[in-house]
């Protein structure tokens, strides 16, 4: 099974050959299309090649909150021992405390 740096490598290659067959076919169809199709294919690939760059750039953004979350899963996690372990001393002071009120006489 390939790993996930496979897996995006062979992503990374797919979408430089899709931008590459962009260009070829940007080449062809300025040469066969009047000028103003001609521009709207512009302004099209134009946005393709932005659109290209934002997904790329929020692929890093994905990756940095999924670290961000383990972190603050395992955070979370030792939060809750700490809770628990804290619960049993409080426990623990309260019967002493209790055993010390049984001892105190009562007020006359």
């Amino acid at each position: 099974m390939p790993t996930q740096e496979d897996r995006v490598a062979a992503l990374e290659r797919k979408v430089a050959m899709l931008e590459l067959l962009r260009l070829q076919d940007e080449r062809k169809a300025e040469e066969a299309l009047p000028p103003a199709q001609a521009r709207h294919m512009r302004e099209i690939n134009e946005n393709l090649t932005i659109l290209l760059g934002v997904t790329s750039s929020q692929g890093g953004d994905i990756k940095v909150i999924k670290e961000d979350v383990s972190s603050i899963k395992d955070r979370l996690d030792r939060l809750e021992t700490q809770s628990t372990e804290h619960t049993g001393r409080f426990d623990h002071v309260e019967a002493l405390l209790t055993q010390i009120l049984a001892r105190l006489p009562e007020k006359p």
